[in-house]
This record gives C-alpha cells, structure tokens and sequence, in this order.
C-alpha cells in the first residue's frame, strides 16, 4: 500500500484538483485548481525531494524520505532508502534492497493506478473541494483545499496545500480506510530533461528476480 500512496502522491505533489467555487482572497477554488492544470500542461518532467509520513491504523507512523522524477506520459521513478520504484509506461520495478529482490510487471492501468493524465483530468472530476484558508510553508503563503470524494472509494478525505507564487501542489494529506498520509515536496526542478533511462531498471548482480509478466 505504501507503494500505491508513494506513487500517487507523485502526480498531486507536482500538480492537481478540480471543484465548486468557494471564494476567498479574490480567489475561488477553481481558479486556483486552473492555474495548477495550467502549470502542469508546461512541464513535461519534473525532479523533487519529498518527505511522507504514514500511520497505518492502530500503528506507529512511519516517516521516509527519497527523490523522485516524472515524465510525461506515465513514467515515474520513486527513491528511497527502502524501496526503488520504477516504470517506463509500459513495464514496472519494484525493487527492496533489504531483500536484494525485485518484481517486475506490466504497468497496469487501474482505478489505484498512477498516471499523470489521469489524476490531472479524470481523478479530479470526482472531488469536491473548498478553499478552506492560507498558511505558510518555509515562510511561503500556500493556499489550503479541502477534498471530499464526489463518491464513496479509496480515499475517503485529502487535503491541499498549494503555492500562491507558483501553483505547485507543497504539501498533502490523504486519508483512507487504512491509513492517514502527508506528505511534503521541496527542490521542485521542471523541465530539465530529465533522460529516459531514468525510467528503467536493471537490477544489480545477485538480486532476485521476480517476473509477473
């Protein structure tokens, strides 16, 4: 599950959303969710640092921390001292270092699957969300959005902290059946070219390999 709410996040951490109007500071809801959407049909690929706590139900929180990069169309690669999670649009990797293991399967396109169009111009039509208010993040003013599913499914609520200088998604907090999720993004670089090669995998001597496909 880790994995599913990692790769999620990626897409809403650079970009998201869609609403009702809720006015506040000049400024309704759906501005600012056009703005974001307008912000992410120019990047084409993005590099952050990101930071996610998660508290599975009747658990201790758990906090990670790792780089990811996108690309447009549906390819992602997730870092983290734990986990590598790759895919190319095509084929996935999900590789533990712990267990010098890797898990190789076709991308899949699900209702929990990551994809940038997707959860840009799909996922977003099936929330509500209202302005709630402004705070501050790094000394940033960012704009807070509160989310509620249009119909009941896996997340249950979400809420959006999004840069007024620079409509990029900061921060999110998720919340599920089985666990709560926030997570922070920082050292946003775009449209860097990032290479293609990101976007594969190739296990290192020794590992076992998984293949699903």
């Amino acid at each position: 599950m880790t994995k599913l709410l990692l790769a999620k996040f990626l897409i809403l951490a650079v970009f998201w959303v869609n609403s009702p109007v809720f006015a506040q500071d000049d400024i309704t809801a759906q501005e600012i969710i056009q703005n974001v959407q307008s912000a992410y049909k120019d990047i084409s690929d993005a590099k952050a640092s990101f930071t996610q706590t998660i508290k599975f139900n009747k658990s201790k929180a758990q906090t990670s921390s790792g780089t990811l990069y996108i690309k447009k169309e549906s390819k992602y690669r997730i870092e983290t001292s734990n986990q590598t999670i790759v895919t190319d649009g095509s084929t996935s990797w999900s590789y533990t270092p712990s267990k010098k293991q890797v898990v190789i399967d076709y991308y899949k396109e699900t209702g929990n699957t990551f994809s940038p169009n997707k959860y840009l111009f799909q996922y977003p039509e099936n929330f509500y969300s209202d302005l709630t208010g402004t705070e501050k993040i790094s000394g940033k003013d960012v704009y807070v959005l509160s989310l509620k599913p249009r119909e009941s499914g896996y997340v249950k609520s979400a809420k959006l902290w999004v840069g007024k200088d620079d409509w990029i998604i900061k921060k999110i907090y998720i919340l599920t059946d089985e666990s709560s999720s926030t997570y922070s993004v920082k050292n946003i670089q775009t449209n860097t070219g990032v290479s293609n090669s990101k976007f594969t995998f190739t296990p290192p001597e020794g590992t076992e390999v998984i293949d699903m496909r």
